[in-house]
This record gives structure tokens, C-alpha cells and sequence, in this order.
């Protein structure tokens, strides 16, 4: 597996992510987060799946950075986010993916090695580059359904 590299621009992608679902938040409504369907989810439901891994992979960023070689988990679905508050999820997501930014701001972080139970041997800076790469996928798809208003 090629590892992805963290950079500076990765770190823009997390926050401009969180930036961005926070506007589509804020302007699009829980109703019409919950009837706009993106393939097989609705937006909420997308939102809710994308803070949900948010914090799994800061806490895997933490967990690089603090332990010798960690043993992670692959995620296995998730619940469904109709029930959720929107603006619960915007706020959660910013702080995961600011725990993120902050971790990986350590000097060597992205060098931090932990094992994955399906990708093998990965570092921190994959795991923040898989989250920033996985955020910008789905808020381009919530983006292009809510586009900004002028």
C-alpha cells in the first residue's frame, strides 16, 4: 500500500472541509439535509457518516502519536444520522478535524507508526491524509447539492 502524505494542504482540506458542511449547515436546514439524497443517503446521513469517522481518525492520530505502534481497527458502518442535530455534527466535525491539524503540527508527527487491520503498517500523516482526502470527496458531493447562495 502507498502511503498518503500529510502536507500543508491537507491540512487546509480538513479545515476548509469543516468550513464548508458548517455553511451548508447553517443555510440548508435539518429538513432539507434530511430530504436531500446524495446516492443512497441523505445529506444527513453523509454528515453524520463523515464526523463520525472524523473522530475515529483523530483519535488514531492521537493514538500514533502517543503509543509505540498501535493496533487500529477498520471501521464497520456506522449509525444513521436522521435523528442527529446538524449543527451537533458541523461543531464535532471542526473539533475532530482541528485535533487532527493540531496533532499533526508536532514535530514528527507524520512519521508516528501504527498498524492497521487492513492497510498494514501506516503513519500519522496517512491517517490524516486519508481523512483529509476522504472529507474533500464527500463535501464536494454535499457542495455541488448546496451550492453556496449570493
Amino acid at each position: 500500500m502507498d502511503l498518503r502524505r500529510y502536507d500543508e494542504d491537507k491540512a487546509f482540506a480538513l479545515m476548509d472541509g469543516a468550513a464548508t458542511v458548517a455553511r451548508i449547515v447553517r443555510t440548508a436546514g435539518p429538513e432539507k439535509l434530511r430530504s436531500t439524497k446524495l446516492g443512497d443517503r441523505s445529506a444527513l446521513d453523509v454528515i453524520g457518516h463523515l464526523t463520525d469517522i472524523a473522530e475515529v481518525f483523530a483519535e488514531r492520530a492521537r493514538r500514533a502519536l502517543e503509543e509505540d505502534t498501535p493496533a487500529l481497527q477498520a471501521v464497520r458502518g456506522g449509525a444513521p444520522a436522521e435523528e442527529r442535530d446538524p449543527m451537533e455534527l458541523s461543531r464535532r466535525l471542526l473539533q475532530a478535524h482541528q485535533r487532527i491539524v493540531a496533532l499533526m503540527q508536532r514535530p514528527g508527527a507524520a512519521d508516528r507508526p501504527a498498524i492497521h487491520s487492513d492497510w498494514g503498517r501506516v503513519n500519522a500523516g496517512h491517517i490524516a491524509a486519508y481523512q483529509a482526502e476522504h472529507t474533500d470527496e464527500h463535501v464536494r458531493d454535499l457542495a455541488a447539492a448546496f451550492p453556496p447562495v449570493d
